[in-house]
């Protein structure tokens, strides 16, 4: 799998993922439908994308995935809400300009204690990106970088956590995956932050690992398949026909990183770069 991605070097600036960092008065979507007051630490709840120009994102989005959106707040406050099936499932924010040019998505992940979070982040080793702040409607919020360079937004949220779906809707999340440099660290890592569980997958061509927790798969580990890459969590995106999304996606300017291959998952999955260098993955699912 790794000669796949040899070809690709590109560079996340990190000073550019900013969370909006005006606050004034924008009560933003709650990542869940119904106020259970149940958490699931560990559990990916939502994704925000970092992207320096939010028109042309948007457009690109919508021509892959059918999505549409919801304008929040105003000026360089404004804050896009993703929709799918009317359903709110993301947001993008505005790159400021001094930041750069490179998007990522930021995925947040569940946590019982958000400052707790913060802090055994920084005793492992890891890094503050911004300090927790509490956002009307969203929740309690920090941005961080794991010890092996993954960015992260930790998450209480307001209400409770989703429900875990077993079947996701098409064109909204399906799975994140952690590429990392230092495959043992980041299991220690997340084993010892949420009490996971690390089972190894068997029959995989290169070793790889899910978290799980009272029988729950929370995520994927692999070692990082992009030679100079740092450390990143992949997002996926549930699609029903992969050679289609990737056609969508090159025509609305994408480069494709890992085109479908009869030999990896049996030609249900590609890897993609929007034309602003965010990177997420495209999975059919089930695989048959």
């Amino acid at each position: 799998m790794k000669k796949l991605f040899t070809k690709f070097i590109g560079v996340i600036i990190l000073g550019g993922l900013l969370l909006t960092s005006c606050n004034s008065g924008i009560t933003y979507p709650s990542v869940s439908d119904n106020s259970s007051g149940e958490y699931h630490p560990g559990q990916f709840v939502w994704h925000d994308l970092a992207t320096p120009n939010p028109d042309a994102s948007m457009d690109f989005y919508k021509s892959v995935f059918g999505w549409e959106y919801s304008l929040i707040g105003s000026g360089e406050n404004t804050y896009y809400v993703i929709l799918n099936d009317d359903k709110p499932i993301g947001g993008m924010f505005k790159l400021a300009a001094k930041y750069g040019n490179a998007g990522e998505w930021v995925g947040s992940i569940s946590v019982n204690d958000v400052d707790a979070a913060v802090k055994y982040n920084i005793d492992q080793g890891g890094k503050t990106v911004f300090d927790a702040v509490s956002f009307k409607g969203r929740g309690e919020t920090a941005l961080v970088q794991d010890p092996q360079g993954a960015i992260v937004a930790f998450l209480h949220a307001d209400g409770g956590d989703p429900a875990f779906i077993k079947e996701p809707e098409e064109n909204s999340w399906l799975w994140n995956e952690l590429w990392t440099n230092d495959t043992d660290g980041s299991l220690k890592y997340y084993n010892g932050l949420f009490g996971f569980g690390a089972k190894s997958i068997s029959g995989s061509k290169a070793p790889y690992f899910v978290f799980e927790k009272d029988k729950t798969k929370y995520c994927g580990v692999l070692g990082n398949p992009v030679k100079g890459a740092r450390s990143a969590w992949m997002p996926y995106i549930r699609v029903s026909d992969v050679k289609s999304a990737v056609e969508k996606a090159k025509k609305a300017g994408a480069t494709i990183m890992m085109e479908p291959n009869e030999n990896i998952r049996k030609g249900s999955v590609a890897v993609i770069l929007d034309p602003y260098g965010a990177q997420f993955t495209v999975q059919e699912w089930p695989i048959n």
